[in-house]
């Protein structure tokens, strides 16, 4: 059975004022109306903010915003103080949060079943893992239903920046860093284990399509970032877990003259449909301005849809439709893509 598409991608950047972030929704069901023939980039506009959040400030002037997201509309937003809302961009509504159980600087979070599992990248080992599910409860006024955080055994590696995620086998959350490895959480055990000495061969999340049983994401830097496809079932079924390598490979963009890659981040749509999400400076344009000036960043959104091809379908083709170049506001140095 295929998966559902889904319509809209979320981009959260610097907003004008300090502190402000704005949170824009792009319709990504516009970008697929016919494939490109070539790799034509079209400069657009940013949708006008659906919400701006802003973070309450402290002593030391040190304000910070994170946000996740929880379902296809839904998006929780959380400080440093670890106090959290969720926006429900669908119906254009905000409500409370329960707070983390501890702050968290740069949370990632994956969907196994019905909970959400959030877990620090910074590396601070402090910072506790937990599970955040809505569920029934009760109080002194009766039985009602909200979101709950559910606190879960602390990662066994040494304090490292999470570069690589993945959820393997509908049940095990795959964590990777350049340091210690890559370790496995399996959510109905609720233990750590190791699977080896290698880090996960992609940057960020890698998401499963179940129709090709195979998980899609971005190449790390020295492999340039490219949009690839991996097996990660096939490294656990061998008898010694082995490091995954990309099974196909693909450009899905071709940067202009002198841009520098800043991130990249994927999202798929379902239905082996993807919007790549990538970040440049302009190197002329850096060269040019003084010292003290912001750098300009670009946005590039691209469309892209994974086919079968070949000998009785057996191989995989990326067919790009469109692509577009978003101006970023001067100085912005937070994004994130959800």
């Amino acid at each position: 059975m295929r998966s559902l598409l889904r319509q809209f991608v979320y981009l959260v950047v610097d907003g004008r004022r300090p502190g402000t972030f704005d949170l824009h929704r792009i319709n990504m069901s516009r970008f697929f109306r016919s494939p490109l023939m070539g790799t034509t980039l079209v400069e657009a506009r940013l949708p006008r903010p659906k919400m701006t959040f802003y973070a309450p400030s402290s002593e030391d002037n040190i304000s910070s915003l994170q946000f996740l997201l929880l379902d296809r509309n839904k998006l929780l937003a959380t400080d440093q103080m670890g106090h959290a809302a969720i926006y429900d961009a669908g119906m254009n509504a905000l409500r409370t949060a329960p707070p983390l159980s501890r702050p968290k600087y740069s949370p990632i979070s994956v969907a196994v079943g019905h909970k959400h599992y959030v877990l620090d990248c910074s590396g601070d080992k402090d910072n506790c893992f937990e599970a955040l599910v809505y569920e029934g409860g009760e109080t002194s006024c009766g039985v009602y239903h909200d979101w709950r955080y559910h606190s879960l055994p602390s990662t066994p590696y040494r304090p490292g920046d999470i570069d690589a995620y993945a959820v393997v086998g509908g049940s095990d959350v795959w964590v990777s860093t350049e340091a210690e490895g890559t370790y496995s959480f399996n959510t109905v055990r609720g233990a750590w284990s190791k699977k080896g000495e290698w880090s996960l061969p992609f940057c960020g999340l890698a998401e499963y399509v179940p129709e090709y049983k195979l998980w899609f994401g971005i190449s790390k830097k020295e492999d340039r970032n490219l949009f690839c496809a991996f097996d990660l079932a096939a490294a656990t079924s061998r008898r010694r877990c082995t490091a995954p390598v990309p099974r196909n490979v693909w450009q899905d963009l071709l940067p202009r003259k002198g841009w520098l890659p800043v991130t990249s981040s994927l999202v798929h749509l379902g239905s082996g449909r993807f919007c790549i999400a990538r970040f440049f400076y302009d190197e002329e344009q850096i060269e040019a301005q003084a010292d003290d000036d912001p750098w300009k960043m670009f946005a590039v959104f691209a469309a892209v849809e994974v086919r079968p091809c070949g000998e009785a379908g057996k191989g995989l083709e990326m067919v790009r439709y469109r692509s577009e170049c978003y101006s970023l506001r001067d100085g912005s140095l937070n994004q994130w893509v959800l």
